[in-house]
């Protein structure tokens, strides 16, 4: 107990505002997302942070990061992100919106700028062989066409994997894969108050939205000394919506895919004009009324096209597929919008948020526009 005139200092988890703005302890009382296992597709999670003690399963590594387990995280993005998703609270430390969670760490770039649609989709089909239910993709690229990330991800939707992007954060009218794959959660950003974060992409493809704003997080030691670091993006957003997708799959474990999807969407907390707009979709997502709400079943993912009847192969490998071209939008920009150093992470000291500073970004080659493609050519036999 603190002296009396001595003010107690917060907790990391109490510095973490979007937890009570999505309802995350109060969802925490039907579930904390027990056992579902949730594939973060990023720049690797490390595997000594405290935050996620217990929490990884063994990973893997694609691109620059092959050959690795995924359990490295040279940039920070990666653990940050998973830390959203299913933290422990470890001694006071982070809390992610679905803590009883597993998280397969996927490492598709060992640099955390700038990764290749091959390696993404690689690690896709990767995570879908491996059991993952959910698959955290906190990336984007100016591409409007991808052939490789829309084979993997309807590799994912065809194994009944929920897949979640963010929209990007360039304040612009425009959401590139592979957020705007239809069937995918493409998430935007909020802020407190539950208006929309005006770096957001924006754009008829964005699904559902989430605080994206000094959002505090745990980052490997090498990145900020502290271990605990507050973003800004369409990543941590992304992050969140994952969360609240495992504790719907965990509290409704024979619930398929395409309906979870439903779900997140039908609860959504509508925040601009009714229906859905370009800015923040459905509405912002609403972990308690996901997990509770009286939501009619529906026959599939309400995103996506009508589905073919030809049968789910596995995409083919990098071997077999010509190089892309480096000018044909074949990186995909790393959505990290920004990051500040945290205080030490102990309940009796202060988390003290220095001025946070950009995170560099490397040029996205520039891609040319194609004409919107139309419901058939996100068939799976497209490709």
């Amino acid at each position: 107990m603190c002296a009396p005139g001595v003010a107690r200092a917060q907790t990391i988890e109490e510095r973490q505002w979007h937890l009570a703005a999505l309802g995350v302890p109060a969802a925490h009382g039907t579930t904390r997302g027990e056992g579902v296992v949730v594939a973060v597709v990023d720049s690797g999670v490390d595997g000594t942070r405290p935050d996620l003690a217990g929490a990884l399963l063994p990973g893997a590594g694609f691109g620059s990061s092959s050959g690795t387990d995924g359990t490295e995280d040279n940039d920070g993005h990666g653990t940050a992100m998973a830390t959203l998703i299913a933290g422990r609270a470890v001694d006071g430390g982070a809390l992610g919106v679905a803590p009883d969670a597993m998280i397969l760490p996927i490492a598709v770039g060992s640099d955390g700028d700038r990764f290749t649609t091959t390696s993404v989709a690689e690690g896709v089909t990767w995570a879908v062989d491996h059991g993952a239910e959910v698959i955290n993709l906190s990336l984007t690229s100016l591409a409007t066409l991808t052939p490789d990330l829309l084979r993997a991800v309807n590799y994912a939707f065809d194994h009944d994997a929920v897949v979640v992007a963010g929209t990007g954060n360039d304040g612009e009218e425009h959401v590139g894969a592979p957020a705007n794959i239809k069937g995918v959660i493409a998430v935007s950003g909020t802020i407190q108050g539950n208006g929309p974060w005006l770096e957001s992409n924006t754009g008829p493809e964005t699904v559902l939205a989430a605080p994206a704003q000094r959002i505090v997080t745990a980052v490997p030691l090498k990145v900020v000394d502290t271990g605990y670091a507050e973003v800004d993006g369409t990543s941590a957003a992304t992050a969140l919506v994952s969360g609240v997708a495992a504790l719907v799959r965990a509290r409704y474990p024979d619930m398929d895919a395409g309906n979870v999807v439903n779900r997140l969407i039908a609860t959504a907390t509508d925040l601009l004009a009714p229906g859905r707009d370009n800015a923040t979709g459905f509405g912002q997502v609403d972990a308690v009324a996901a997990l509770t709400a009286d939501v009619p079943p529906v026959a599939s993912n309400p995103l996506a096209p009508p589905p073919d009847t030809s049968s789910a192969v596995p995409p083919p490998s990098a071997e077999s597929l010509p190089a892309p071209p480096d000018d044909a939008g074949s990186r995909v920009l790393l959505v990290f919008g920004g990051l500040g150093a945290a205080g030490v992470a102990v309940v009796v000291v202060s988390l003290l948020l220095a001025r946070r500073r950009r995170i560099r970004r490397a040029p996205v080659p520039v891609v040319t526009e194609i004409p919107p493609p139309s419901d058939d050519f996100w068939r799976n036999d497209r490709f």
